[in-house]
């Protein structure tokens, strides 16, 4: 083998190298992403009951907020208990979603009579408002924020909404 084949092999192996160094370094900070993601739960179900409560969140006030503090949106196109937000709105605005066998509850603040559940198009009960169904936002980092307050996404404006069922900012 010539020195020149020989260099050349190894300017290739080392890209080659390079080259899989960059590509595993960015499929790990995909997947950290992911599981980032998987692992901020923005409610839970304890012992069947899914909490729906009030506090305080940005300068917004007092709205409905998860259990775990995340603000709930209500979304202007679901106007008659209709969940219109699916697919890939639904990836950005998870629905609040009340599983099998499970039932939702008035926390500190909230009115038990504007609560209730509307069917979607995937046989999955969301938990509605005073007929709205209810979504939390993944750009709302932190328990305590409204990110999504106000915001233009997939088709209309996305509101937080007061415990006496009055659409914040709308």
């Amino acid at each position: 083998m010539t020195a020149a084949r020989t260099a050349r092999l190894r300017r290739r192996t080392k890209v080659l190298l390079t080259l899989a160094a960059v590509l595993l370094a960015l499929g790990g900070l995909l997947a950290y992403g992911y599981f980032r993601y998987i692992a901020v739960q923005r409610y839970t179900v304890e012992n069947g009951r899914l909490t729906v409560r009030a506090q305080p969140v940005n300068a917004l006030g007092t709205v409905l907020v998860t259990n775990k503090g995340y603000a709930l949106y209500m979304f202007p196109p679901d106007a008659a208990k209709r969940v219109t937000c699916t697919g890939d709105c639904a990836r950005g605005w998870p629905p609040l979603i009340l599983p099998d066998r499970a039932s939702v509850v008035a926390g500190p603040g909230i009115r038990a009579d504007l609560l209730g559940t509307a069917l979607a198009p995937n046989r999955k009960r969301v938990v509605t408002y005073r007929g709205w169904p209810l979504y939390t936002y993944l750009g709302d980092a932190d328990p305590g924020h409204a990110a999504g307050q106000g915001k233009n996404d997939d088709g209309g404006n996305w509101y937080t909404m007061h415990p006496s069922g009055q659409i914040v900012g709308r």
